[in-house]
């Protein structure tokens, strides 16, 4: 085989005495081969998507493993570092629900916003009743909800009332009017999800987004109504992290979605589990895990589903 064939260099560098004669040492030196750069794409793909792979089956381990050895392949890349950060929060965060395979608990992202997650007193009185007579929006106790949908659903606790509808406005992080949506109420108490309407709003990735939910007791004075407020963000998603989570069951995907901070997704999920599974104790003491590590009152974590 020629060396030209091998691109190989052949190079001089010493003699070795071999009784009275010499004989020339060649030495074969390989140039550096650079990496294909669409074989390293295709490999930090396979380390990110079996990142997050473990990470559902909660192997928590072994998934920052593989999100490290992505990062080595791409120094400073941004979903790699959430990723492990995710991960590394929230074994920080509860160890035990970690290693459990029923335990579902939620680790907010180390920021927040303004808010009000439960309804103050109005100078008019409230038309609520009962025990549990505040709306309370089922959210992180910092206030921002973090979701990969353009659509989300919020989630509020509903006491019993005479109103006849609630209503969402969604505002940009500037504080543009964006969405004014009535909320139809059946008077009972419980808990209502309250998807953003897609006929008039998308959220767009990596944009935050006020939202404020009111009782309509008295539709003349919007000042009287009782409300609660906080903030959304749409996550910027990794397509490796949403080719992962499109293919798995809903039931696989949960402590991936919880995992990656994605609240309003979770609950989401949690819900749909829960209504076409209605006897099924397992995910129902996730939904009341989860709610309970965001610091939801325990009255109202179980509560019951409304619509």
């Amino acid at each position: 085989m020629s060396a030209h064939r091998f691109g190989l260099l052949w190079l001089l560098v010493g003699t070795l005495a071999i009784g009275t004669s010499a004989l020339p040492v060649i030495v074969p030196l390989l140039p550096a081969v650079a990496q294909n750069p669409a074989n390293q794409a295709g490999e930090f793909d396979r380390y990110m998507q079996r990142g997050y792979q473990l990470t559902a089956k909660r192997d928590y381990q072994s998934a920052l493993v593989n999100f490290r050895r992505a990062l080595s392949l791409r120094p400073g890349d941004r979903y790699a570092l959430t990723a492990i950060s995710n991960v590394e929060a929230y074994l920080a965060r509860d160890r035990y629900a970690a290693q459990s395979r029923n335990r579902l608990t939620f680790v907010p992202p180390n920021r927040g916003m303004p808010g009000q997650r439960v309804a103050g007193a109005t100078r008019f009185g409230e038309c609520t009743q009962g025990s549990l007579s505040k709306i309370v929006a089922l959210v992180p106790d910092n206030n921002l909800g973090m979701t990969a949908a353009a659509n989300p659903s919020l989630f509020f606790f509903v006491p019993q009332t005479t109103a006849k509808s609630a209503e969402l406005l969604l505002l940009s992080e500037a504080g543009e009017l964006l969405l004014t949506q009535q909320v139809p109420l059946s008077g009972k108490a419980g808990i209502l999800p309250v998807t953003v309407d897609a006929a008039k709003v998308k959220l767009q990735p990596g944009q935050k987004y006020q939202w404020i939910f009111s009782l309509t007791c008295r539709p003349n004075e919007p000042d009287a109504n009782p409300f609660v407020s906080g903030w959304i963000e749409r996550a910027e998603l990794d397509r490796n992290l949403a080719q992962v989570i499109t293919a798995m069951p809903p039931t696989d995907r949960l402590p991936l979605l919880a995992t990656s901070q994605l609240w309003h997704d979770t609950l989401a999920t949690l819900v749909e589990l829960q209504r076409s599974n209605p006897n099924n104790a397992a995910i129902k003491q996730q939904w009341q895990d989860v709610l309970k590590s965001a610091g939801i009152d325990p009255q109202i974590v179980n509560m019951p589903l409304l619509r």
